[in-house]
């Protein structure tokens, strides 16, 4: 499969990707292209009936569906139809669902590997969320899926590798956006946790990051930011240390950076050595770069 352009595809083929229209007149037009790590769909149609499974056909990939409908139906298996409004899927663990649409619809899906993902929240969601209401940043991404699926343009390998980026970041910061706020209930504490653990997220590969810098970017005393980790069992410093683990992971892993030596690599995770680096990966998936590098060629 060529990744650099986009294919209308077929029942056979969206069925491959876990969507089964339900019924013999069921009329879909549907697009894909697949960035690197990532699948992008997008489907249009009248009123009709679609079966969704990402679960088995995507085992590793989180979903985030951008859905607009007329009237919109839902259930799980063997449950009720359900009436919901359309609006923003996240589904870290994928999607599997009936949906029943009444009038013109479109459904815009990125798929996106869930270990991209656990960099940016220290726990994935374990059930699909739908958001009505809209916000700047999923809407830009909806807009910035939709713009690569209706370009027929083919696409190099540079702007296939930006574009795989680009949605990672985006998704990742949605998730910080939508799953601290779902997690941290509204509380003022957890809502800094949740602005601080966005700072790390974005910052760890700067090696000068502390958690007085940390502090300093969301406006509050360390000894306030110490207390509101501490109420999670974690530290600002702890923080740190595991997104640049992560970060560090998600470099080991990817073959467009075997390039790097081990030092290279702690150095792009904020990491002052390549000791540091081993310690955190010890701490936190009881692994080393050697190891993780040979699995993931293997």
């Amino acid at each position: 499969m060529d990744l650099g352009i986009v294919r209308e595809i077929g029942p056979q083929e969206l069925i491959s990707h876990g969507i089964r229209p339900v019924g013999d007149r069921v009329s879909l037009r549907a697009r894909e292209r697949t960035p690197g790590s990532i699948t992008l769909l997008t489907l249009r149609g009248a009123s009709s009936e679609v079966a969704i499974d990402t679960m088995r056909a995507h085992p590793e990939h989180a979903v985030f569906a951008f859905i607009e409908a007329e009237a919109l139906w839902s259930r799980a298996p063997d449950e009720p139809w359900l009436q919901i409004e359309a609006g923003l899927v996240i589904a870290a663990p994928g999607i599997a669902r009936g949906l029943r649409c009444q009038g013109r619809w479109s459904a815009t899906l990125a798929l996106v590997p869930r270990a991209a993902m656990a960099s940016f929240v220290s726990a994935l969601p374990e059930d699909a969320q739908l958001f009505t209401e809209r916000r700047l940043l999923d809407r830009a991404m909806q807009d910035f899926v939709e713009g690569l699926l209706d370009a027929d343009e083919r696409a190099t390998a540079i702007e296939r590798y930006a574009v795989e980026q680009l949605i990672v970041e985006m998704g990742g910061a949605i998730l910080l956006d939508r799953v601290g706020a779902v997690s941290g209930h509204g509380s003022p504490r957890a809502v800094l946790r949740d602005r601080a653990i966005a700072v790390i997220s974005q910052q760890c590969g700067d090696p000068g990051l502390t958690p007085t810098q940390v502090a300093r970017e969301v406006q509050s005393s360390l000894r306030q930011l110490q207390l509101v980790f501490a109420e999670a069992d974690n530290s600002v410093a702890g923080e740190i240390r595991r997104q640049r683990a992560r970060l560090a992971r998600s470099l080991l892993v990817d073959s467009r950076y075997d390039v790097l030596s081990i030092e290279q690599i702690a150095q792009r995770a904020g990491f002052q050595s390549p000791m540091s680096l081993r310690r955190a990966l010890d701490e936190a998936y009881r692994t080393t770069p050697r190891v993780l590098r040979a699995q993931r060629r293997a």
